[in-house]
């Protein structure tokens, strides 16, 4: 009886930590989405702000950097999250996650005075990593890296080469329209 009673225990801490590791890995998919949503919507509107709800103020800061430096090249950037995977989530305390996702973007920096053609269409494939905290219950991204990142579109691009493209490429060096990090 008492090797039934601790295999019973057993099987259910497993399942148990099985279920909270899956509602870890959705809730950090959730986070990652709905930020990467917010920073094309921020980009587009050329608002940073718009990201608060979803990032930590030091994250919000630097993409406000990022949409100002656009702007005084009279550019916005137009971008779209294509695909997003979750491959890896760890927890770092009680309230904080490393996220590794692989993402795809399409991008290209749209022209704010009249008459100047769009930039080229980008689209690259990502893997990303993520610094989530848990501020008042929800997840934030407070910090984002890229680890790596290669161009599907235009055939042939390599960053930091900007011949034929008509762009520097240190802009659109992720999917982000910022430099890798």
């Amino acid at each position: 009886m008492r090797r039934a009673t601790a295999a019973a225990a057993a099987v259910l801490a497993l399942v148990s930590t099985g279920c909270e590791e899956q509602r870890r890995r959705w809730a950090a998919e959730r986070a990652v989405r709905a930020y990467d949503e917010a920073l094309a919507e921020a980009y587009r509107m050329s608002d940073a702000s718009r990201l608060s709800q979803v990032a930590g103020e030091g994250e919000v800061g630097r993409v406000q950097v990022l949409i100002d430096l656009k702007l005084s090249s009279a550019l916005v950037l137009e971008s779209r999250i294509e695909s997003l995977t979750v491959t890896d989530v760890r927890a770092v305390g009680p309230d904080g996650l490393v996220v590794r996702t692989r993402e795809r973007w399409r991008y290209h920096d749209r022209p704010t005075r009249p008459g100047r053609p769009p930039g080229p269409v980008f689209v690259a494939e990502m893997e990303m990593e993520w610094d989530l905290a848990r501020v008042r219950g929800t997840w934030r991204v407070e910090k984002g890296r890229t680890l790596s990142s290669t161009y599907l579109e235009p055939k042939g691009f390599v960053p930091g080469k900007s011949e034929g493209h008509g762009h520097d490429t240190a802009e659109g060096a992720n999917g982000h329209g910022e430099p890798a990090r």
